[in-house]
């Protein structure tokens, strides 16, 4: 049987019987289906968001799976791969020296008043004491080094254990005295200063304490060496938050400071003639200005404004 219209076969007969028995047309119809990850073509097509940002314009949520969702793309690896977060470190040395952290500032561009353009950070994992050296040359810092443990091994009768740093040839040449004396030495992997942050860290607080003081004092810039100094020294005075409300001295000697002798950094005052060619009517005080606290001495380091 055919459409009167389109001449289309709509049916069939089957003989049975001496009858026609009437069936009708199966249609039989080829499909070509193609998979596709529609995930990954929307990742393609939007410039490489996440794929959890893809899931939420489209609403394809039932046709990906959780391995699609998790599959790596080369192109955004290679176009927003960024360095893995450093996660804070919490731990403290339970002893003071058994580790401490070194790393050195500069060179700065303007020398210092004695000539440095260093200057050398030691911090104690501990107490968080820190101890500044004015350098001159990278080439004092071996030197300077090996005087602070003698220091520590005498004043403190403490050892230090281990010591950290990053890869700068100044640290690494004192490898060999290391292993003869027993200390252990750990280095930062190459470009992450993160690994050595306490000290990094410990250059900040420094940096900012000897901006104020400068500020303050409205010195030059060549006292910078002089500011960084006595930032050390306030900085070792100070109560700690970390430490409980210690300060780092307290820590270290097992005695509180004393304050008395605290002066303004930068303040006019008049230090005593002591010269024996004075003349009777000379003037009987010199003015100057405030600079630091000198170590190993009872009294205050003073800049005479007119000499």
């Amino acid at each position: 049987m055919q459409d009167r219209t389109s001449r289309m076969l709509i049916g069939a007969g089957e003989r049975k019987d001496r009858l026609y028995w009437y069936r009708g047309v199966h249609k039989a119809q080829a499909c070509h289906v193609r998979m596709e990850n529609q995930l990954a073509l929307w990742h393609q097509r939007l410039g490489h968001p996440s794929f959890k940002i893809v899931q939420m314009l489209l609403d394809i949520s039932g046709k990906c799976t959780s391995d699609e969702l998790n599959k790596v793309c080369k192109i955004c690896e290679k176009s927003k791969q960024t360095r893995d977060k450093f996660s804070l470190c919490d731990h403290q040395a339970l002893n003071i020296f058994d580790l401490i952290h070194c790393d050195l500032w500069g060179p700065y561009k303007t020398p210092s008043c004695c000539g440095a353009s260093y200057f050398l950070t030691i911090v104690d994992d501990c107490s968080r004491a820190v101890w500044i050296y004015l350098l001159k040359e990278k080439t004092e810092v071996s030197v300077t080094l090996k005087k602070n443990f003698t220091l520590v091994e005498r004043q403190y009768n403490k050892c230090v254990k281990m010591v950290r740093f990053d890869n700068g040839t100044e640290f690494m040449c004192l490898k060999q005295y290391f292993m003869q004396q027993g200390i252990l030495h750990q280095t930062s992997c190459v470009g992450t200063p993160q690994q050595n942050g306490r000290v990094e860290r410990k250059h900040r607080h420094i940096l900012n304490v000897s901006r104020s003081l400068r500020f303050e004092g409205k010195l030059p810039l060549k006292f910078w060496g002089e500011c960084v100094l006595t930032a050390g020294y306030l900085i070792n005075l100070t109560p700690s938050s970390i430490l409980k409300g210690k300060s780092r001295y307290e820590v270290i000697h097992r005695c509180a400071p004393s304050y008395a002798h605290l002066r303004v950094f930068g303040s006019l005052c008049y230090a005593h003639n002591q010269s024996r060619q004075r003349d009777k009517f000379d003037s009987r005080s010199r003015k100057c200005v405030f600079v630091r606290y000198p170590f190993g001495q009872k009294g205050w380091k003073l800049f005479d404004l007119d000499t």
